[in-house]
């Protein structure tokens, strides 16, 4: 890469991007792992200018999250979003910027804006795909179980928790 990786909240011309990420990563990355029905309801195609606008008002301008985007030459490679009932909502790099660390340096700005959200730590329903890098971000494995999309689809996942900075758990 022959600029930095920059990490900065999201504004709400970033939807359209995080969609794309979205649906990047999860048809990509987590295809091994889950079916091809599971997939297409986890991130729908087409994208929808009314799916752009509800990630503006859902996610973007919603004061109960915190999204942050990283960036390389000014375009959205990856995301990341807490909200304040200390749920890691989402994480997601493009594939093509995968394994270069804007994963784990987007957690620790969401971490960062846990704790100034006052949140004592941070709990994920990892995708099966996802295990590993949270496990190497020290989140700790809860059990396996179930995560419910949005459309109401059930997905394998794996429940895990990090305390955050001198924290108790």
């Amino acid at each position: 890469m022959d600029s930095p990786i920059t990490i900065e909240p999201a504004k709400p011309e970033d939807a359209q991007a995080l969609l794309e990420i979205h649906a990047a990563a999860v048809h990509q990355a987590a295809a091994p792992y889950y079916s091809q029905e599971i997939l297409d309801h986890w991130s729908q195609r087409p994208i929808t200018s009314e799916r752009v606008a509800r990630v503006k008002q859902r996610w973007i301008e919603n004061s109960d999250h915190r999204i942050m985007v990283a960036k390389h030459n000014e375009q959205v490679v990856g995301f990341g979003f807490i909200d304040s009932y200390s749920r890691l909502q989402g994480l997601y790099v493009h594939p093509d910027y995968g394994r270069r660390g804007i994963g784990a340096n987007l957690l620790v700005a969401l971490e960062q804006a846990a704790i100034v959200m006052g949140l004592k730590h941070l709990q994920a329903d990892a995708s099966l795909n996802a295990e590993g890098f949270y496990r190497k971000q020290s989140f700790d494995v809860i059990k396996r179980g179930v995560h419910r999309l949005s459309s109401g689809q059930e997905i394998a996942c794996i429940k895990m928790r990090k305390a955050l900075a001198n924290h108790e758990q």
